[in-house]
C-alpha cells in the first residue's frame, strides 16, 4: 500500500508515492517521455511503491503545467523543443534534488524514452544519484541526434549544447555506480544503438565494473515498456539496494 500526493517544490509540481509499509529507504525519481505527463506514470509508480520504494515524478518543462505545447508530434515543434527540453531538465535536476528531504534514502534516477536521455544526463553530472535506469532512451546523445537526422529530422539548432552535455563525455563521473539499460530491440522511435554505444563506452572506460553495468535488449518489443522489463527493474533494484531472498514476478 502507498499514499499519493501532488506537491510543489521550487515551482515544480511532482507526484509523490510513499509506501505505507515495508519502506526500503530507496527513492526513485521518474522522468517520462516526450509529450507524456506525470499522470501517465501512476501505474508504473504504484507498482514500485507497492514494493516499498518511494517514487517521485516531477513535471518536465514544456509539459503539464510548465508551459505545455500545443502539438508535441509536429515535426517543427519536436525539432525545436526535444533537445531543449532534455537540456533544461538536466539543469533542473540538481536544484530539484536539493529541495527534497531524502534523509537516509538511496536515490535512483529512472527515465523512459526522452526521460532516459534526461536521466542519463543528470546521472553523470550529479554524484548524489546512486543509480541509473534508462528505458528506451539514450546516454549517447550525439549518436542519437545523428540517427534522428538519418531518419529525416533537421539538425538541432545548437549541436554544441548536445555535445557539451553528452553523457559519454562524462563517464569519468560514473565512479562505479550501478547502471541498468533496457531497450526494445525493435524500437523504431529511439534506436537502441544509443544505449549500446553508451554501454560499450562505459564498459571500456573502466569507470564501472561489469557487475554494475547491465544492458538488456528485448526481442519483438518496439518503443514500449513490457512486463519482463518491469520485472527486471524490480529485481535489479532489490539486488543492488534491498536484497531479499526471492526475485519478484509481476
Amino acid at each position: 500500500m502507498y499514499k499519493k500526493q501532488l506537491i510543489n517544490s521550487n515551482n515544480i509540481n511532482y507526484l509523490l508515492f510513499e509506501p505505507t509499509h515495508n519502506n526500503k529507504h530507496v527513492t526513485i525519481i521518474i522522468y517520462h517521455g516526450w509529450g507524456s505527463s506525470i499522470y501517465n506514470q501512476t501505474f508504473f509508480a504504484s507498482i514500485l511503491a507497492n514494493f516499498g520504494y518511494t517514487v517521485i515524478i516531477p513535471e518536465i518543462i514544456y509539459h503539464d503545467s510548465r508551459e505545455s505545447l500545443s502539438n508535441y508530434f509536429s515535426k517543427t515543434i519536436m525539432e525545436q523543443y526535444f533537445w531543449k527540453t532534455i537540456i533544461q531538465s538536466v539543469e533542473d535536476v540538481r536544484m530539484f534534488i536539493q529541495s527534497l528531504s531524502l534523509s537516509d534514502h538511496k536515490l535512483i534516477i529512472l527515465g523512459s524514452s526522452m526521460g532516459g536521455f534526461i536521466a542519463s544526463g543528470a546521472f553523470v553530472q550529479e554524484q548524489q544519484i546512486d543509480a541509473l535506469i534508462n528505458i528506451n532512451g539514450s546516454g549517447a546523445w550525439l549518436t542519437s541526434e545523428e540517427i534522428f537526422q538519418k531518419q529525416g529530422s533537421d539538425a538541432y539548432s545548437d549541436i554544441d549544447a548536445i555535445t557539451q552535455l553528452d553523457p559519454i563525455n562524462f563517464l569519468h563521473n560514473v565512479k562505479n555506480r550501478p547502471i541498468l539499460l533496457l531497450h526494445g530491440q525493435e524500437d523504431t522511435v529511439i534506436s537502441p544503438i544509443g544505449q549500446q554505444t553508451f554501454y560499450e563506452l562505459a564498459l571500456a572506460s573502466g569507470e564501472v565494473e561489469n557487475s554494475h553495468l547491465s544492458l538488456t535488449l528485448y526481442p519483438h518489443i518496439n518503443h514500449s515498456i513490457s512486463l519482463p522489463m518491469l520485472e527486471n527493474i524490480v529485481n535489479w533494484i532489490e539486488e543492488k539496494f534491498a536484497i531479499t531472498e526471492n526475485t519478484h514476478q509481476l
